[in-house]
């Protein structure tokens, strides 16, 4: 009896320099996880206030800029991309590694960005972040993007 062979796109792949990486939202309900509690600790003081009674999971369309296309989006992830992210301490030296490449991945719209990417844009270490997020353990739903 011959084994099955596991078909090359299920094997897995360890993640490169060049491997583009983003939020798997989906992650964070199948890891029975809070998304909006942690959605509300990224957000900027006068935003935090302006959640706090407010549900997390309520809906808003998003217009895309460059495609004019409309999507339903968490309210909370809109105000992230269109206010807090600007702010001059979204994003600081203090900031957890983890944590900045979530607001990085936030603050673009969750385009997808390879590890020299990152590094590029949080003045840190394009290998340090490659080692972070292929440590076989998923951080925030960070994860690299299986293209097809």
């Amino acid at each position: 009896m011959t084994p099955a062979k596991t078909p090359p796109s299920r094997l897995f792949v360890r993640p490169t320099l060049d491997t583009r990486f983003h939020i798997d939202f989906d992650w964070w309900e199948r890891a029975d996880r809070d998304l909006g509690v942690y959605l509300r600790s990224h957000l900027c003081e006068q935003h935090q206030q302006a959640f706090a009674s407010l549900e997390a999971d309520a809906l808003v369309d998003s217009v895309n800029p460059e495609t004019a296309e409309v999507t339903r989006v968490l309210g909370i992830q809109h105000t992230l991309v269109s206010h807090c992210a600007k702010q001059p301490e979204y994003l600081t030296p203090q900031t957890t590694l983890v944590n900045a490449i979530f607001r990085v991945f936030l603050a673009n719209g969750n385009k997808p960005l390879t590890p020299a990417e990152l590094g590029a844009q949080l003045e840190r270490s394009g290998q340090m972040i490659l080692r972070t997020l292929s440590g076989g353990r998923v951080y925030k739903g960070i994860r690299p993007v299986h293209e097809d």
